[in-house]
This record gives C-alpha cells, sequence and structure tokens, in this order.
C-alpha cells in the first residue's frame, strides 16, 4: 500500500546535518510517510555514511544523480517518484522539531480539501544553532493572498501539499526565471487552485548559513520575485503594495548588502 506522504529531500556536497534531518523525521507520531533523498553530487565519503545510515530503513529512498541537475529538476525527480497523496519538504540542515508535525497538517489538509498547502512558524538558528528566535508567517488563506506578491510566506521545509495538484501545475518550475526562488513561484502557482493556510506554531527549526544558495544570490533572487509578483499580480489583492515591497526589497539589497551583520542580513533575507 502506498505511504500517504512523500517527503522529499535533495541533498549535495558535505551535508554535515543530514542525518539529524532524517531523525527528525523518524521521530514523527505521524508514521505513515516514505522518505525520499535526491543525491545531486554528495562527497564519496558522506554518501557512504548516508547509505550506512539508512539501510535498516525501508520506508527511506536513495535517489543519485548520475551529474549534477540543480535544486529543480531534484525536487521534480522526486516527484516522479513519490507515491503518496501529500508532499513534504525538508532540506538537509532543517529540522522538524515538534513529533506532530506532519500529523497536524495531514489532519488539516483531510479536513479542508479545498485547501492545497498548508506551512507553518519556523525557529531561525544561525549554523551553530546560537541565537534562536521564531517566526511567524501569515496564518489565514486571506492574510496569506493580501502579503504573498510582496514576500514569500512559507518557509520551505515547513510546507505540506497536495501533489496531485503541483503535478497539474507541472511541479517546480526548472527555467532560469525560476532559479532559486522555485519554491515562491510555485505557491503563487498553487493559490490560484485552493486556499493556503499556515499554522501558527514553530514547526520546523530553519537553518541560516552564510554560504547558502540564497545568501549568495540574494540580489538576483529578489530581482526575481519582483518579476513573479508582476506576473501574477492581476490575480492577488494588495498587489500595488505587494509589488512596491518588492521594489523595495531589491534596491535594498543593492545598497546594504555590504554593510549589514551577517546574521542579520540572512534572516532579512529569508523573511522578506
Amino acid at each position: 500500500m502506498n505511504p500517504k506522504i512523500s517527503i522529499i529531500l535533495p541533498t549535495w556536497k558535505d551535508s554535515k546535518s543530514i542525518e539529524k534531518s532524517i531523525e527528525s523525521v523518524k521521530s514523527q507520531s505521524f508514521l505513515d510517510w516514505e522518505l525520499i533523498i535526491v543525491d545531486d553530487g554528495l562527497y564519496k565519503d558522506r554518501l557512504f555514511q548516508i547509505k550506512e545510515f539508512i539501510k535498516d530503513d525501508e520506508r527511506i529512498i536513495l535517489l543519485e544523480n548520475k551529474e549534477n541537475l540543480g535544486i529543480q529538476k531534484s525536487l521534480n525527480l522526486g516527484l516522479k517518484k513519490s507515491k503518496g497523496d501529500y508532499i513534504a519538504r525538508i532540506d538537509d540542515d532543517d529540522l522538524w522539531i515538534n513529533k506532530d508535525k506532519l500529523k497536524k497538517q495531514f489532519e488539516f489538509l483531510e479536513e479542508n480539501p479545498d485547501y492545497v498547502l498548508i506551512g507553518s512558524g519556523a525557529k531561525f538558528v544561525d549554523e551553530n544553532n546560537n541565537f534562536p528566535f521564531n517566526y511567524y508567517f501569515p496564518e489565514k488563506d486571506e492574510d496569506i493572498r493580501k502579503n504573498i506578491l510582496g514576500k514569500n510566506c512559507f518557509v520551505h521545509s515547513s510546507v505540506l501539499f497536495n501533489k496531485k495538484t503541483v503535478l497539474e501545475l507541472g511541479g517546480y518550475n526548472e527555467d532560469i526565471s525560476a532559479k532559486h526562488i522555485e519554491d515562491y513561484d510555485l505557491w503563487i502557482k498553487l493559490g490560484l487552485k485552493g486556499k493556503m493556510y499556515n499554522l501558527h506554531e514553530c514547526l520546523i527549526s530553519f537553518t541560516l548559513r552564510k554560504g547558502s544558495i540564497s545568501s549568495k544570490n540574494k540580489i538576483d533572487q529578489s530581482r526575481k520575485d519582483l518579476n513573479l509578483a508582476k506576473k501574477y499580480q492581476k490575480f492577488y489583492p494588495n498587489r500595488f503594495l505587494g509589488i512596491l515591497k518588492s521594489y523595495f526589497r531589491f534596491y535594498s539589497f543593492l545598497i546594504f548588502n555590504k554593510i549589514t551583520p551577517n546574521f542579520i542580513k540572512n534572516f532579512i533575507r529569508k523573511i522578506y
């Protein structure tokens, strides 16, 4: 019998904390899941270690890309191989810190079939697990719609979404225009198909990495965010304010990128 939830975990290179991420999945009270790890270029010693770590759990599947495909294609590969009705996401340095994370989100989507996407708040920490603080995103569908053109209202590692709907949308956008914003692009398109929600709880721990993809490419990413807001402005309320926020964020990064302290800068990059 197919699992109810498929969890996709892409990874590459060193991936220092992936074992902790896997353990946080295995600690969930909801047990009807499969975990699909997509290796997009792990170092050989880390690949061997991870294979040893997961070998005794049949619910965990390891897909090895023959060449580096990038995050967008790796996510879509996980989607195609998944068997669940719902898709959850976790990154290789994030943790699910609430054992009922999947249970709460699964029950919400089952009881509210007009909803296609649910996320949660997050505890943000630096790479050494220091300076933790909680951040909550807009909760109700109407509030998410009022804000989503101005900022991404979901943390990728927090979400659970309807797989059938995402496949109808073509999965994650693999175009260069969506590189580094593939999640944001998908949430906006999902909002055209159904309602969205965020649980007002911090169910995950999100690591702010100094060398992350989004840090290195944030100016380009904010430019793409702006283009995305313009593309979908007619489908969401507060479009003028949303686009204005996108413009402000883009020019703010141009001005302040070199003078803001790293940890504060990474936090701002993630929530705005």
